[in-house]
């Protein structure tokens, strides 16, 4: 018992000490954390010499370890052999971990002599281990025995801490003398009360978002210059924060199972002048997997307003930390890790959470949605994201966080919210089947250009033929990009044969084309075009006019799943035309042979030119046929659908 306590003890008003000695203690909980950090980070500094030490200042001052001279002890830190180490001032931070430990025992022993006696007397056999001659030398085994946390290992320190800290919350949360929007105060000063009110006003505007979880107690005590507000996030015993708020500045102690989730929790606060300094690793039992928790630290400072403002955002950001780690693996096998993180990220910034998501089914939700709209769009076993494409995938699952989180709470059926969701999913796998259709009239675009020129040059417009050639290689290269772009999201979605089928007629036909630029230029600029040229003519405008009807084609299929009956006509219609087209140009290439073999004086080279050119006109009609055939096939199967 520490005299304070001894002294209100046999006045017989220990109790009113009560509020004083929590503060105490929780400080000293911050202090002996912080000694056996250092200790096991002066350890892992003298078995890696070579490694940069890690700092501890901030921490140092925040929990209340005023000697400056342990801002060494990581740094100076030397092996002595094998199991042994040499670190300054670690004889005098192992003689502040009894009084420490006592300030954690007295206010239990106010409250609860017999468990008191218990935690005593372990505090009276562990703590042997830290007397002895040995200065600011420490052994290897004494720093692991006093800082583990397995409890079939034996008793330790470290879990007496633990134990002693739980002790303390429980009498924290039972004494407390006033409540402060929900929050457990113990001695707060008027100006406490308003810091503690700017944190709960956080708190509670956002409190809702956890549909029910457990979880968000808060407890504040004023413990000499500073005021500790403590919240216990959600469930898990090691998921805990601690803030000490200052005159002009804010200390935040964080502790996480998860390590992604604690990184979660850093980039909460990007850009809000929040200095973190680096996450450590502990180990103890019973916590979550592989026994390890990690803690962090945090330091806001400025102006009074400043404080206020950043204590309601720290505890309005604490809700979305619960089951964040469940939410993020039933995201993650939609999208992946990295924009499962950067989902929850988009739904923490915009207050909409997940808990909700995870309230309707998480990944059942998403599954149904999949399985009831797109089962025949999706190839066996691939991932949403790479069915749909990263971005839009992205998008719906932002739309999934959205409309559950406000559908939730605002009283909607579940049932109506499904039924949204799976709207959505459709459209969006409707958007990624007009994007392909929008990519291949681009091309057509593309192609439609080079016969213009064509078209004109065959008529007798001037144009430098090479120059030409250079231009159909240019347009043929941006051609090929949009091809592997809609290649791509023809290769996402099952069933798309029949698309993947039209987009390769689309390039087949522009290749034909670029092959009759690549002949024109192969003609000496001073041999004329008067022979065939009005067959030849003929043939390059059908090919023009062909390109224009499908186009118009794409155009109307684009708008038919949702737009009236007419659009289907129109874009049937403009296929008819390209058949008819193909006709055409079949007969127009038998009268542009006819004139060739007619003319007087035409040599081989001459010949052979001007009918490899009529054939890669008429075969580009050719692709186009095929590609018109293979953009009905589709409109008949989404009107079907």
């Amino acid at each position: 018992m520490t005299g304070k306590s001894a002294i209100a003890a046999r006045l017989g008003e220990s109790g009113l000490l009560l509020p004083s000695l929590i503060g105490e203690a929780l400080q000293a909980n911050d202090r002996i954390k912080l000694r056996f950090s250092l200790l096991q980070e002066a350890l892992a500094q003298a078995r890696n010499p070579h490694e940069r030490p890690a700092t501890f200042v901030a921490e140092r001052q925040s929990a209340g370890l005023g000697d400056a001279q342990f801002d060494a002890i990581v740094s100076g830190a030397k092996a002595i052999d094998a199991d042994a180490i040499l670190a300054p001032g670690a004889g005098a931070l192992l003689a502040g971990i009894k009084p420490d430990l006592a300030a954690m025992l007295a206010p239990v022993e106010t409250t609860d002599p017999t468990a008191a006696a218990g935690y005593a007397a372990r505090l009276e056999r562990l703590g042997a281990c830290l007397a002895g001659p040995d200065g600011d030398a420490v052994s290897a085994a004494k720093i692991s025995a006093m800082t583990s946390g397995r409890r079939e290992a034996g008793d330790s320190l470290h879990l007496l801490v633990m134990d002693l800290h739980k002790a303390i919350n429980t009498i924290a949360a039972a004494s407390a003398p006033e409540i402060i929007d929900g929050c457990s105060a113990h001695g707060a000063s008027p100006q406490d009360r308003v810091r503690i009110a700017a944190f709960m006003r956080g708190v509670n505007r956002t409190r809702a978002l956890a549909f029910g979880h457990p979880g968000l107690g808060a407890t504040a005590v004023r413990t000499g210059a500073s005021l500790t507000i403590q919240n216990d996030i959600g469930t898990t015993d090691a998921h805990v924060l601690v803030v000490h708020v200052g005159d002009q500045s804010v200390a935040v102690t964080y502790t996480d199972v998860h390590r992604p989730r604690a990184k979660f929790f850093i980039g909460m606060f990007a850009g809000e002048g929040v200095e973190f300094g680096p996450m450590s690793e502990h180990q103890t039992r019973g916590i979550g997997e592989e026994d390890v928790f990690y803690l962090l630290t945090g330091r806001f400072s400025g102006p009074e307003p400043a404080l206020l403002s950043f204590l309601e955002a720290l505890g309005a950001r604490l809700v979305f930390l619960i089951d964040w780690n469940k939410a993020r693996k039933a995201l993650q096998i939609f999208a992946g890790k990295e924009s499962a993180a950067e989902l929850l990220a988009f739904a923490a910034a915009k207050e909409y959470g997940h808990r909700a998501f995870l309230e309707l089914g998480g990944a059942d939700l998403v599954f149904d949605a999949v399985r009831k709209v797109a089962a025949g769009r999706i190839p066996y076993g691939a991932r949403l994201d790479d069915a749909l494409g990263r971005a839009p995938t992205r998008d719906f699952l932002r739309e999934v966080l959205r409309r559950t989180s406000l559908g939730l709470a605002a009283g909607r059926s579940a049932r109506l919210i499904r039924d949204e969701i799976q709207a959505d999913l459709s459209q969006r796998f409707e958007s990624a089947e007009a994007t392909l259709l929008v990519l291949i009239v681009r091309h057509l675009g593309l192609s439609r250009m080079l016969a213009g020129w064509l078209a004109d040059l065959t008529s007798g417009g001037a144009t430098d033929r090479r120059r030409f050639a250079a231009r159909s290689a240019l347009l043929e290269k941006k051609a090929d990009a949009l091809t592997l772009a809609a290649r791509e999201i023809a290769g996402r979605l099952s069933g798309a044969d029949v698309l993947l089928h039209l987009v390769n007629a689309v390039e087949n036909a522009m290749d034909a084309l670029d092959e009759c630029a690549f002949l024109i230029s192969l003609r000496p600029e001073a041999e004329a075009l008067d022979v065939a040229e009005v067959e030849l003519s003929t043939l390059a405008s059908i090919g023009l006019e062909s390109f224009s009807h499908l186009i118009r084609a794409c155009e109307a299929a684009m708008l038919a799943p949702a737009g009236p009956r007419a659009d289907v006509t129109d874009a049937l219609r403009s296929i008819d035309a390209v058949l008819d087209a193909e006709h055409r140009a079949d007969a127009a290439l038998r009268e542009a042979m006819r004139a060739c073999f007619g003319a007087q004086g035409l040599d081989a080279r001459g010949l052979t030119l001007r009918l490899e050119v009529a054939r890669m006109i008429e075969a580009s009609t050719d692709h186009l046929a095929h590609a018109a055939l293979a953009l009905r096939d589709h409109v008949l199967k989404e009107l079907s659908a």
